[in-house]
């Protein structure tokens, strides 16, 4: 994509101390080349005014801040002599233009702060289009050979944002029929497909608004996205989601730690067993008291789980803290260092209970909601990362662990509330839970309560 660079418009008083407004060109600048400074691919013009870094980020949290001070860091006190700008385009995009990339500039000299520019105004500084490559797209290969006047590159999609590594890593030694090579073989393509659609579209709109005389009308792609030559994945069954996921979360090393990571960030693991993290105090609150006694200590003498790991990142010191076993739940409980402000437990919620003994009271302690079933085990009530339970007014927590009870008086397997499913609790246990202080209810009283209307 070649485009037309236009006349630039007049400058303005907030930009006019600028090195880019202040810029002269005779000629076209000269492209020195591309090299890569830590998650930094810097693209070096030589000007009549002195020399331009092109910088794109190579991850999400490269941001212009980090790739000045590596730039700043990489040169010492020669950055100012060996560049008078520094323009980092971003993966956000103008406000009046949607479809084009803000760019954003940095001086080594003079004004300082942070800029925004245009597309327009750096294309009469270079004397030529510069070229830009969407996130999807920031190939090192690409990026590295790409010269003025080259085609864009066919780039596979791979967004920066969820870079897909570690599931086709961990897939690929996975053995045959494995629901966790299937869990991550599924993710991995379907964000690539994700990826490819949404590289495409942006740049057939950003191909229209240039066409307008946008101001991606003064700049070039870098890279294109390549054909994908694969139908649309199909989602494994939530039996193989689950099963897969139960094995990565209890792997121990890093490729399984790095997997987890994505699914984090991509779903907040809506698949895995665990569900929410929940603070317990046993020292003041007597049902946690008698969770904590069944509680035991986990081999210190090899690496984390994945949910350990989890678990450990919200401590206080990973040296100090000590990991727990809950053998009822099958998860881990992390005792946080004794004596200190944030002193307590942390324990994962499961998002199903793996029992078959009816529930047999519900017990409202300390902010936290206990479920004893028929055969007198005693659980955390599930709960879903990010969509909380509580108790004791009319709100959400309450309106979603009513939901829940009401699930499971009828089965004990039920999931924990889901985000956005629909559906209302019956009036009478809404009712009952939200005017509660801390109590137990039995289960007869829960069903009576939920067949009252009012």
């Amino acid at each position: 994509m070649g485009l037309i660079t236009k006349n630039a418009p007049e400058g303005d008083d907030s930009t006019s101390q600028t090195w880019l407004s202040r810029a002269k060109t005779s000629t076209p600048a000269s492209f020195l080349g591309t090299e890569f400074l830590g998650t930094f691919a810097v693209q070096t013009w030589e000007t009549d005014s002195g020399n331009l870094a092109l910088i794109h980020p190579l991850t999400a949290t490269s941001g212009t801040t980090t790739a000045y001070r590596a730039l700043r860091q990489h040169h010492g006190e020669h950055l100012t002599s060996q560049y008078a700008c520094l323009v980092i385009p971003q993966i956000g995009t103008q406000v009046l233009h949607p479809y084009t990339p803000r760019l954003l500039a940095h001086d080594t000299t003079g004004h300082t702060e942070e800029y925004e520019t245009s597309w327009q105004q750096l294309a009469l500084v270079l004397g030529q289009p510069a070229p830009y490559w969407f996130h999807q797209l920031r190939d090192r290969d690409a990026l590295s050979g790409w010269h003025p006047g080259a085609p864009p590159a066919l780039v596979p999609a791979a967004d920066i944002v969820t870079p897909v590594a570690a599931l086709t890593e961990l897939a690929a030694d996975e053995p045959t029929g494995s629901p966790a090579a299937a869990v991550c073989w599924y993710l991995a393509r379907d964000v690539r497909r994700r990826g490819h659609r949404g590289v495409s579209h942006n740049i057939e709109e950003l191909r229209k608004e240039a066409s307008a005389g946008g101001d991606g009308a003064h700049l070039v792609l870098g890279a294109v996205p390549a054909p994908l030559h694969r139908p649309d994945p199909q989602e494994p069954s939530e039996m193989i989601r689950r099963a897969g996921w139960l094995t990565i979360t209890e792997r121990r090393d890093v490729l399984a730690h790095r997997v987890a990571d994505f699914a984090q960030s991509w779903n907040a693991g809506a698949d895995w067993h665990t569900g929410a993290v929940t603070e317990l105090e046993p020292d003041t609150c007597s049902t946690a008291r008698e969770w904590a006694a069944r509680l035991t200590h986990a081999p210190r003498d090899q690496p984390p789980t994945v949910l350990e790991k989890l678990l450990l990142d919200n401590g206080n010191d990973p040296e100090r803290d000590v990991l727990l076993h809950d053998p009822v739940a099958g998860t881990p409980v992390l005792h946080r260092e004794p004596g200190t402000r944030r002193a307590g437990m942390l324990s994962f919620n499961l998002q199903r209970l793996p029992t078959r003994s009816p529930l047999a009271t519900l017990t409202l302690s300390k902010g936290t909601a206990w479920v004893r079933t028929d055969d007198g085990t005693l659980w955390l009530a599930p709960e879903r990362d990010g969509y909380g339970i509580g108790y004791g007014y009319s709100g959400t927590g309450c309106f979603t662990l009513a939901r829940l009870i009401d699930a499971l008086l009828d089965d004990i397997t039920a999931p924990a509330v889901a985000p956005g499913s629909r559906g209302e609790p019956p009036r009478g246990l809404f009712a009952l839970l939200s005017n509660s202080d801390d109590t137990t209810y039995t289960r007869a009283q829960l069903i009576a309560a939920r067949t009252r209307t009012a």
